[in-house]
């Protein structure tokens, strides 16, 4: 966390905003945009609780990544097929107090644009209570783009907006819109205008 913290705040100037919406305790989802390798470890050093991640099944391929992921709470996930035992160990993590960051969109997006949310996280949220705060994340696709080898400096910001509470009878497809809308909201105010794929014409 410290290593990954003074790293971007040298090489990105990293600006923090809103991390007093993040709840002090209990179960809490962080649902943010994704532009790059770098929003996991770029988030979960912006903030100041333990953080789990979800990652690919296949990164644990490579042993000494498998491992260093490990160790920073990153749980492997099958994206090929259901997962139930990387779901029951994300909702236990959930009971136990613990934050979950993951990014709705399944994937990097490969030109900046918010893609179509995934309806995993609307599981995640109505089977746990926990509540939603959405995050934008702004200048890692500049400082480390997708296809390229290698960092360049940029400006960071990591946004965190305003706890979204839902029901365990929430439609889960309204889970998922409400996230990306408010994802969206948090980078058109913060310059990126933004709009989820799911209200666009060309959702592509």
């Amino acid at each position: 966390w410290t290593a990954a913290r003074v790293a971007f705040k040298v090489l990105g100037r990293t600006t923090i905003i809103g991390h007093d919406n993040i709840p002090k305790s209990g179960p809490v989802i962080i649902a943010a945009n994704h532009l790059s390798y770098l929003d996991p470890p770029l988030i979960g050093s912006s903030m100041k609780r333990e953080c789990v991640f979800l990652g690919r099944h296949t990164l644990w391929n490579n042993k000494f990544l498998g491992w260093v992921i490990t160790r920073c709470n990153c749980l492997p996930v099958n994206r090929d097929r259901p997962d139930r035992a990387a779901i029951r160990a994300v909702l236990d993590k959930l009971a136990q107090g613990l934050a979950l960051l993951v990014f709705p969109e399944g994937t990097r997006s490969r030109d900046g644009r918010l893609q179509r949310g995934e309806p995993g996280v609307a599981y995640f949220v109505t089977k746990s209570g926990a509540p939603v705060v959405p995050c934008a994340v702004l200048g890692t696709e500049i400082m480390w783009p997708p296809g390229s080898r290698w960092l360049r400096p940029a400006k960071l910001r990591v946004v965190f907006g305003n706890p979204i509470f839902f029901t365990p009878d929430s439609d889960r497809e309204e889970v998922v819109l409400a996230i990306m809308r408010a994802i969206a909201a948090l980078l058109t105010e913060h310059g990126r205008p933004s709009t989820p794929a799911e209200d666009r014409a060309d959702p592509a």
